[in-house]
């Protein structure tokens, strides 16, 4: 008998494995999303976080393993796994320099066709991130480095995900803008849009999500909820810079 009550899961990797010529970037990882929740992915530059995330985009080919989304196998072809549902938040933001901070967005809803909420959208995302509607004319190369991230989230959320991945979203920004991106997350959360994020700040991702997992050199080292994480003594040493 099925329990109602039971968490479902939404999107799952299965033993995945990406090699780069000899060298192995992945090897047989997994890990699971529930709906509504927020999980993280965390380790040490060169773990494998971001392969992960580009594979799961379909932007890197795997060599064996399967993602699927509610139990059926997810394409690899990019902008079929956009208009599935997902949506990345790339390392780095990667907004268009020489857009608009209105005509990066309108490239976020780009699969669809809904006009009325696309619409509606707008306002959502502006709700979240006021100052991007005091930019909307504005070329998103002369941001802030803290305002591209908050656009770079925004034109993600324009896709209408179920599921937002977010790769490195704290890379090079100040700490209070950390915070109130964070909190931002935790929102987009809250109205109904898992989270799948990896990221060195390895603090700030367990204090965010419900679960996460720890890559190590391309395999999972730990994996677990992220407050036994907290206060787990190695990850504490390697990963939270505190001794045992």
């Amino acid at each position: 008998m099925v329990n109602e009550n039971m968490p479902k899961i939404l999107l799952e990797a299965q033993n995945i494995y990406v090699n780069y010529g000899a060298i192995q970037a992945l090897a047989g990882f997994s890990l699971k999303l529930m709906e509504n929740e927020i999980v993280s992915v965390i380790g040490a530059n060169g773990a494998g976080k971001s392969t992960f995330m580009n594979a799961l985009m379909g932007m890197v080919k795997i060599s064996s393993g399967n993602f699927l989304l509610d139990g059926y196998p997810l394409s690899s072809k990019n902008y079929k796994v956009v208009r599935s549902g997902l949506a990345l938040v790339p390392e780095g933001r990667r907004v268009f320099a020489t857009l608009t901070v209105e005509e990066n967005l309108k490239i976020g809803a780009f699969t669809r066709k809904d006009t009325s909420d696309i619409n509606e959208d707008y306002e959502w995302v502006f709700s979240l991130f006021p100052i991007l509607k005091e930019r909307l004319k504005q070329y998103a190369g002369t941001l802030s480095g803290g305002e591209q991230q908050m656009l770079a989230i925004a034109r993600a959320l324009m896709a209408r995900p179920r599921v937002l991945l977010l790769d490195e979203p704290s890379l090079g920004l100040a700490p209070i803008i950390i915070k109130e991106i964070f909190r931002e997350l935790k929102r987009i959360n809250e109205q109904g849009v898992s989270i799948l994020l990896v990221e060195q700040n390895a603090r700030q991702a367990l204090l965010l999500s419900n679960r996460a997992y720890v890559l190590q050199t391309g395999r999972l080292l730990k994996e677990g909820l992220s407050r036994d994480l907290l206060e787990d003594k190695d990850i504490k040493a390697a990963y939270l810079g505190q001794s045992a």
